[in-house]
C-alpha cells in the first residue's frame, strides 16, 4: 500500500515537472518568435543605415532628419490621410495652433509684383502697429537680407519664425523712404471668430475653425450683434476644417437642448460621449453655410444643430471627415496623430466619406462678385424671424 502511494507521489511530481517545462517551452517559443519578427520588421532599417553611413557620398548627414523620415514614412504607411508624425518643431506650432495663439508679429501679407512683400493687414495691439508699421508698407529686408533675393516663402518664415520677445529688423519702403524697424515677436491671439448685422436684423457670424479661444470669441460676438438687434444668425462654416471637438462642444452647449449630442465609436466597438449640452439653449433661429471645405468639427457643430434644433443648412455637400485623431507624445517630444474612431451625432449615421447634403443647395459663382449663397441664407433666416 505505502508502495502504490509512492508511485502515485511520483508519477504527480512527474506531471507537474512536465506540465512546467512544457509551459516554460511554450512561452520560450512565443517570445522567441514575437522577437524573430520584430526582428524582421527592422532589420532592413539597420541595413538601410549601414548602407548609407559606408557608400553615401556626403559627410553631414542630418541624424535627426532621418529618423524623422523614417517615423513618418512607418506611420505613412499606415495609408491613412489624417494620421501623420509631427517633429518637435511641428508639436510646438501645432499646440500652440490648438490653444488660440500664435508666435509672431501680427500682420498679413502677399508677394508683390517685384518680388517683395506687401502688408496687407496689421492688427490691433500687435507688435507691428506698436512699431508703427502700415496697410500699403513694402518689406524689402528681413534682418538684412534682401527679400527678393531670398524668395518670399523663405523671407515670410524669418519673420513667422522665432520665440517670444526675440527681435525681428524688418526694411521697409514707404513711399520713396526705405528706414528699418525692429520688433519683438508676441504670443498673438488668432481671431477664429469674425461677425457683422445684416439688414439690422441677421447677425452673419463666421467661424474659421474651432480652437480653445473659439467658445469665448463666439460667445462675445453673439451677444455684441444680437445686443445690436439681430433676430437670427447665419453661422458661416464654409472653409472651416475643424479643430478641437472640446471647442465644438463648448460653442454648442449654449445653443442646443440638455442630453448627450454627439458620439465616438472606437475599433472595439466602445462608445464614448463626445459632446453633451446642458438645459439651457437659445431660442434664436439660426441657419448654417457650408461648402465641400467645411469638415470634422465644422460638419460636427453642423450635424448637430441639424438634429437637435431643425437648423437648415445652405450651400454645398461638406468635405465628410467624420473621424476623430488622438495625439500621442514620443519621448523626444515629438507626436504622432492617429485616426482612433469614428464619430456621429446621437441621432443620426456617421457622415465620414459621405459629407453633409445641404437643405438649399446653392453654388458660389466664382464669375461674379456676388456672395450667392450668403444671399439664400439670409432670404431662408428672414422667413423665420419674420
Amino acid at each position: 500500500m505505502k508502495k502504490d502511494k509512492k508511485i502515485s507521489l511520483n508519477v504527480v511530481i512527474t506531471l507537474i515537472i512536465v506540465s512546467i517545462f512544457m509551459t516554460f517551452a511554450t512561452t520560450y517559443f512565443v517570445i522567441n518568435m514575437l522577437y524573430y519578427n520584430k526582428y524582421k520588421e527592422y532589420k532592413l532599417l539597420g541595413e538601410a543605415e549601414a548602407y548609407v553611413n559606408k557608400f553615401f557620398y556626403k559627410d553631414d548627414v542630418d541624424k535627426e532628419n532621418l529618423i524623422d523620415g523614417a517615423v513618418g514614412g512607418y506611420i505613412g504607411g499606415l495609408q491613412d490621410k489624417y494620421s501623420r508624425y509631427q517633429n518637435l518643431e511641428s508639436t510646438n506650432q501645432n499646440s500652440e495652433s490648438q490653444m488660440g495663439v500664435h508666435t509672431g508679429i501680427g500682420i498679413s501679407v502677399t508677394l508683390a509684383d517685384d518680388g517683395y512683400i506687401n502688408i496687407e493687414e496689421v492688427s490691433e495691439n500687435s507688435p507691428s502697429s506698436k512699431a508703427g508699421l502700415k496697410v500699403g508698407d513694402i518689406i524689402v529686408c528681413v534682418n538684412g537680407n534682401d527679400v527678393a533675393k531670398t524668395g518670399y516663402e523663405q523671407s515670410v518664415m524669418a519673420i513667422q519664425d522665432g520665440a517670444p520677445d526675440s527681435e525681428l529688423t524688418l526694411g521697409i519702403k514707404r513711399g520713396e523712404v526705405t528706414s528699418d524697424f525692429t520688433l519683438k515677436r508676441e504670443k498673438i491671439e488668432i481671431i477664429t471668430v469674425e461677425g457683422e448685422l445684416l439688414d439690422n436684423s441677421v447677425a452673419h457670424i463666421s467661424i474659421s475653425k474651432f480652437n480653445e479661444k473659439t467658445p469665448e470669441q463666439l460667445s462675445e460676438k453673439m451677444k455684441e450683434l444680437i445686443d445690436d438687434g439681430a433676430k437670427g444668425i447665419i453661422f458661416d462654416l464654409r472653409n472651416n476644417g475643424g479643430g478641437l471637438v472640446s471647442s465644438v462642444e463648448k460653442c454648442l452647449d449654449p445653443l442646443l437642448p440638455e442630453g448627450d449630442i454627439a458620439v465616438a465609436i472606437y475599433k472595439n466597438g466602445d462608445k464614448d460621449t463626445i459632446i453633451k449640452s446642458d438645459a439651457e439653449e437659445t431660442d434664436i433661429s439660426m441657419v448654417i453655410l457650408i461648402n465641400e471645405n467645411s469638415a470634422s468639427g465644422a460638419e460636427l457643430f453642423s450635424a448637430s444643430l441639424r438634429d437637435f434644433k431643425n437648423v437648415d443648412l445652405i450651400g454645398q455637400n461638406s468635405y465628410g471627415k467624420g473621424v476623430m485623431q488622438d495625439t500621442f507624445k514620443l519621448s523626444d517630444g515629438s507626436t504622432i496623430v492617429l485616426t482612433v474612431a469614428r464619430y456621429k451625432t446621437t441621432k443620426s449615421e456617421c457622415y465620414n466619406g459621405i459629407g453633409l447634403a445641404p437643405d438649399y443647395e446653392v453654388k458660389d459663382d466664382d464669375q461674379t462678385s456676388t456672395d450667392e449663397q450668403l444671399d439664400k441664407a439670409l432670404e431662408v433666416i428672414k422667413g423665420k424671424i419674420n
